[in-house]
């Protein structure tokens, strides 16, 4: 019988025991999480979009890997995933893309859209150069948590942060003392993928808090506005009638190169949030660019780890293979597919 150790109960380390034990059904699987509860991070903590790659043209690999995985999303989590009636993607004058641009990328991937003329829903129409209403839809977070936070035959370890791996024997620990030997461990963490890899062969890595405020809006329920590209926003539809507002600028509220500086922050978040004063940034900045009111209903925050890298908007996924450990950099939702396909053809 095969022994697996997955590190982080979020989206990724669930999805990824889901599909182990499909592959191999005796599998005996423990998932290690540092937090009380499992699914409590950044994937029911986010804008609620599953995207095809319209907000990232300056990463066609991004795009790439949500367009590879946006249909078996809608397959695997149908019941989570909603339909947006409009769904429009504003694309301005003085963004990091102009329309040419923006269009020819997404017609290279063959993302289907179309042209719209009415620009009402924005403060400054002159400043739109294009406006596309696309077909990308939404995740509902309290479905998502409820159709994947219960595995069968999988142990879940809560409040336990893995603080050491060794990858050739595939041994964990947490402060100091070894909790198993397994014959596979996958590092599925968001704020520490490099935990366990030799030196000099990790992620080169930033990381963010990051905050979403959950609002009753203006806006018909299945309406979402994206702003793109460059230092603008986004109000998306969540669930119950309610949207998230999220603003380039201001949802990244502190940013840090150094891993163990973010684990230190990372309890405090919410607190740290409301000290920035990120609430009424965002709506303030949402208000500037679209004709919204907004009420607040909640704050969300997560943390966020990402490519070290000034190049793009990238937000790929990817798999690092050393010994017994696999070690993922987690990016958008949809992109799990691939990962999971790799750890289990790398495992056969």
């Amino acid at each position: 019988m095969r022994t697996f150790a997955i590190i982080g109960a979020g989206f990724f380390g669930l999805h990824i025991a889901a599909q182990i034990r499909r592959r191999f059904g005796g599998a005996h699987i423990e998932i290690f999480e540092m937090e009380s509860e499992a699914l409590n991070g950044a994937a029911t903590n986010n804008q609620c979009r599953l995207h095809l790659g319209f907000h990232y043209p300056r990463s066609g690999y991004t795009i790439y890997q949500s367009v590879m995985g946006f249909d078996r999303y809608v397959s695997e989590y149908g019941e989570c995933v909603g339909d947006i009636r409009q769904n429009l993607y504003a694309v301005r004058c003085d963004g990091l893309v102009n329309a040419e641009q923006y269009l020819a990328v997404m017609d290279s991937f063959s993302l289907p859209y179309e042209i719209v003329s009415d620009k009402s829903w924005f403060r400054t129409p002159a400043k739109i150069d294009l406006v596309l209403q696309v077909n990308e839809k939404c995740i509902n977070p309290q479905k998502l948590q409820r159709r994947i936070a219960s595995l069968p035959d999988v142990r879940l370890r809560r409040g336990v942060q893995i603080d050491a791996i060794d990858a050739d024997s595939g041994r964990v620990f947490s402060r100091g003392q070894e909790l198993g030997r397994y014959d596979f461990v996958i590092n599925a963490t968001y704020l520490n993928p490099n935990l366990g890899l030799p030196p000099g062969s990790g992620f080169p890595l930033k990381h963010e808090l990051t905050a979403l405020v959950l609002c009753r809006t203006s806006l018909p329920a299945h309406t979402a506005l994206t702003v793109m590209d460059g230092p603008f926003a986004s109000v998306y539809p969540a669930y119950d009638g309610l949207h998230t507002l999220s603003s380039v600028v201001h949802t990244p509220f502190r940013t840090y190169t150094d891993t163990q500086a973010v684990y230190a922050d990372y309890p405090q978040r919410r607190a740290l949030a409301e000290a920035d004063n990120v609430r009424q940034r965002i709506i303030a900045h949402v208000q500037s660019l679209m004709d919204v009111a907004a009420e607040p209903v909640d704050l969300w925050v997560s943390a966020k780890t990402k490519l070290a890298t000034e190049k793009g908007d990238s937000r790929v996924t990817e798999v690092k293979h050393v010994g017994r450990l696999f070690s993922v950099l987690c990016g958008k939702l949809d992109a799990v597919f691939s990962t999971s396909d790799q750890i289990v053809l790398e495992i056969t």
